[in-house]
Order: structure tokens, then sequence, then C-alpha cells
């Protein structure tokens, strides 16, 4: 992997993010590429996992999706695979993390980068009391121990401000993105809040795999909605951060991932790539490109089975 020289520092990250989160794609993370969600564009591409009982269903074509854009069927044009990916890496190195659970990740990073491929780019970054950029749409195979050697636990967790950087760095590369972020902490010191986070993951064609470890196992009683509106600068509560996670699963199509403090994360790491690689990618001209908001709705064509894609996309 070749590395990027670039490290954002907690002051200059705020107007860093609020560039972002508005889709200028300004900072270390600027998209060098037009969003793939936009009312200009002709075609739309969906990233979608088709499964029975948590198994991927095989072989299937485009006749085999229905897909419904603002409640409107859409003929699907063509059917892809994610053979080929941009896999953004972004790793929590608050204090919390050291010591084994530091150990932990370096592991889970060599294992993962191990099942990359020449036609695969890499983006990894880390986040403590700065949001520190690593690695920017790498070809795989470079000295990924030196990298590594470059990590050091300390500080705090702006999780929300990591999720605007990692939907973001999905604008470096035109293959399909997929986004593992890993916590073991609620936010802390981020300058955006949950729900811009969401807003800007909207905005993107990113699928993200939150893995939280030792989370709490049950929300809080508080409604879904003040999570999300709750300014950055009031404490989070520990559901709070749930609810986030989960969320950007949903939005995006992902999946959130909870495993224990002490869980083996190259084997959690290793299998959400493997997930990732059997899904498909759907194509489609939409009837509409009317600005705003489109919602989606994916499923199988006269057969069993779930498709998990992202709940809509921001047409401008």
């Amino acid at each position: 992997m070749s590395r990027s020289t670039g490290a954002v520092h907690r002051l200059a990250a705020r107007a860093v993010l609020t560039a972002l989160a508005a889709g200028a794609g300004a900072g270390v993370a600027r998209a060098q590429d037009q969003p793939t969600f936009r009312a200009s564009v002709d075609v739309v591409t969906i990233d979608a996992y088709a499964h029975r009982d948590r198994k991927p269903i095989p072989g299937l074509t485009a006749r085999d999706f229905v897909v419904r854009d603002n409640g409107v069927e859409q003929p699907v044009d063509s059917l892809g695979t994610t053979d080929s990916a941009h896999v953004i890496i972004g790793l929590d190195l608050s204090g919390s993390v050291d010591g084994p659970t530091l150990e932990r990740l370096k592991a889970a990073v060599r294992t993962l980068a191990a099942q990359l491929t020449a036609q695969d780019r890499v983006s990894l970054f880390t986040f403590s009391d700065r949001l520190r950029l690593l690695i920017r749409a790498a070809t795989p195979g470079g000295d990924i121990e030196t990298t590594l050697a470059r990590f050091a636990a300390g500080g705090a967790t702006p999780l929300q401000d990591a999720i605007v950087l990692g939907a973001a760095l999905s604008h470096a590369d035109q293959r399909p993105s997929v986004f593992l972020l890993f916590t073991d902490g609620q936010d802390t010191t981020s300058w955006t809040s949950a729900a811009r986070a969401l807003d800007v993951l909207r905005r993107t064609n990113v699928v993200v795999f939150p893995v939280g470890a030792g989370l709490p196992v049950a929300m809080t009683s508080a409604p879904f909605a003040d999570a999300l509106t709750r300014q950055p600068w009031m404490a989070a509560t520990p559901g709070d951060g749930l609810r986030l996670l989960q969320s950007a699963a949903e939005v995006t199509g992902g999946e959130f991932l909870r495993v224990e403090k002490d869980a083996k994360l190259s084997e959690t790491f290793q299998g959400i790539l493997g997930q990732y690689r059997q899904r498909y990618l759907l194509t489609y001209t939409p009837a509409t490109t009317a600005p705003g908001f489109h919602k989606l709705e994916v499923r199988l064509r006269g057969r069993p089975g779930t498709v998990v894609a992202r709940e809509g996309y921001v047409a401008r």
C-alpha cells in the first residue's frame, strides 16, 4: 500500500468537514469525481445484497430484480459485480483502544489487506484527537507494516466526523465503495451532528459496515429523533452511538456488527469483505431526475429471498 501524508488537526477539521458535508469536497478527502447520484446523470447504480436466510443467492440476472424509484418501477439495464472495489477503512484509535484491542486491530488490517487484489483500491484513516488519513485510494500491496507502525491510541472519539470523512473518501475512486468503520465507543468530540453525518451518507454511494466493539446491548428509551438532532457539543448517551451506527448501515444498505471487546477482529473484517464480494450492482436509467430525495425499493421478482440496498439517493 502507498501512503498519504495528510493529517487533519482538530481545528482544521471543522472547516474541512463543514465543506464536505455541504458537498464541496474540500480538504484531504476532496472528491475528485462528481457524485454518482445527481440529477444531471442518466444512470443510477445500486449496490444490492440478495440473500435467503443470510446465505447469498448466486447466479441472478437483471430480470430477477424489481427496482422502484419513488414508487415507479424501473427496468434494470445491466447487472455487475463487486469483484473490484474501493475498500475504505476507518479505525477508532481513542484511548480506550490501547493495548490488546489495538494489536487485534493491526492484525485485522493485515488480514484484510491480504485479501485485496490489484483490481481493488484501499483507503485507510484513523480517528481520535485527529482525523489522520494514512492511505488514499491506493493500489494494495505496499508496506503495510510501516503504516501500522504509525498507529497509536489516545484521545477522544469524533465518530460523526469520521463518518463524514469516510463518505467523502468514496469519491476518491470510481469503483463501488465499502466503508468498514470500527469503534468501541460513542461520539465525544465531533463538530458534525449525527443528522448531518447521515445526510452526507445519503449523498454518496458508499456501503457502510460499522463494527462496534463492547457497546451496550440495548438502546436507551429516548426517541430516535433525539439522538439525531442533538447538537454535537451536547454529551451523547450510550444509546446514541448504537442508533448512529445502525442508521449508517440502514441508510447505505450495509450491516451493523456488534462484537465483544476481545473479539477476533480479523475474522470480522474478513467476513465483511467476503460478503461484499457477493453483492450485485444494478444499473438503470431513471424515469425522472427530479431534484431531492428518491426513495428506492429493491426486491426479487417471483422468487424467495431478501434484497438489502440503500434506502434512497439524493438527486440534485
